[in-house]
């Protein structure tokens, strides 16, 4: 049990730092053009820096992947209520703080257009919204610490995944691939539907559209799964895992060339680069492999574990930046705002997410499956 602990380990360990890279995308997606403005529309720099956001879906993706891989690999049921404790305990800590870090910046921009008595009391209502994590259901009431509309999509995935999960890691062979073209398709397929009823941006945070996302990422550990019970099951060379990492490189490059022409934005966020998002994880996911090595190293790993941190705290950060600096100077002062979010966000990962995750479960009488580094993972 021990030895099979720490293979699971080390084939999480690539998986959490490139969590780092892809939230740190996140941070330039929103920081970037602000800071180094200059990118005409239409451009291909342009292009490239608004699929940055895609991160979020590469997250929703990884999600069901590693809770499956937690959950699931013995192939019996979930227990409700320690999951849902478990996941609780590791991402209402920070999303609380981080929601009490931005309302300050809400209200001072709502004083010039209410005035302060109603600029706090707007905040207050919206605040008590945002704390039940029901935001992305209504976006345009949602204002504080706009990135966290993604854990409203979270917590849509918690409360699906004890039946879903289940129901579909009992899938195998051919039934397993046809119900993963099936999801792919009808995902894209509602989601460009919606395109045409909601706008833009509703339609890019709506939770539902993101759930096949999290049920490929289920099927993907699945298949996984079924490969390694079979006799001949051997981990794949190298060669093999770099040619899927290519794959996944030209995948994307192709994205990004016709995103805004030929592509539309919202299928880009509501899930169309899952296969993109499969060859990654797959490849990363051979602890043998030398890209596998180079991914866990210890500080990636670590930067990995607090990027949770850095994709909540950037936001507040940013605008803290503001209102001390200025809009001129915070161009002055980027990098040290980039380093100012990662710094925090280690800290927040050792010194408030993980002991208040210990509290928690404590308190709650939980001995979750997770680890801290697949639970990092997981949300």
């Amino acid at each position: 049990m021990a030895a099979a602990s720490k293979i699971q380990a080390a084939r999480i360990h690539p998986l959490t730092s490139v969590r780092f890279f892809a939230a740190l995308m996140v941070v330039l997606f929103h920081s970037f053009p602000v800071a180094l403005p200059g990118f005409p529309p239409g451009a291909l720099g342009q292009r490239w820096l608004s699929t940055w956001s895609v991160s979020v879906s590469f997250f929703f993706f990884l999600s069901g992947y590693i809770l499956s891989v937690v959950y699931l690999r013995h192939g019996q049921p979930v227990n409700r209520r320690n999951f849902w404790a478990a996941r609780f305990a590791r991402i209402y800590p920070l999303f609380f703080a981080t929601l009490v870090l931005d309302t300050p910046d809400v209200i001072l921009w709502r004083i010039p257009v209410y005035g302060l008595k109603k600029a706090v009391l707007l905040t207050g209502w919206t605040f008590l919204f945002d704390l039940s994590m029901l935001q992305a259901w209504a976006p345009h009431f949602r204002m504080i610490c706009g990135a966290n509309w993604s854990l409203s999509v979270e917590a849509l995935f918690y409360l699906l995944f004890p039946f879903a999960g289940p129901a579909l890691w009992k899938l195998r062979g051919k039934k397993l691939w046809l119900a993963a073209l099936a999801i792919y398709a009808a995902g894209l397929a509602v989601a460009g539907a919606a395109g045409g009823r909601l706008d833009e941006f509703s339609a890019g945070v709506f939770p539902p559209l993101h759930v096949p996302t999290f049920l490929l990422g289920i099927l993907l550990a699945r298949w996984q799964q079924e490969v390694r019970e079979r006799p001949q099951g051997t981990p794949a060379p190298n060669l093999h895992q770099y040619g899927v990492l290519l794959v996944a490189l030209l995948g994307y490059v192709l994205v990004v060339a016709n995103v805004g022409t030929h592509i539309p934005i919202l299928l880009v966020y509501d899930g169309l680069l899952a296969p993109v998002f499969a060859c990654i994880i797959w490849s990363l996911s051979f602890a043998d492999s030398l890209i596998a090595r180079l991914f866990s190293l210890p500080w990636l790993v670590v930067l990995g574990e607090a990027s949770y941190g850095l994709y909540l705290i950037h936001g507040p950060v940013w605008w803290y930046f503001y209102w001390i600096f200025g809009f001129e100077k915070v161009r002055i002062w980027y990098p040290f705002y980039l380093c100012s979010c990662i710094g925090l966000s280690v800290l927040s990962f050792y010194f408030l997410e993980t002991p208040t995750r210990k509290w928690l479960l404590h308190r709650m009488a939980v001995r979750p499956r997770e680890t801290m580094e697949a639970a990092s993972d997981a949300q």
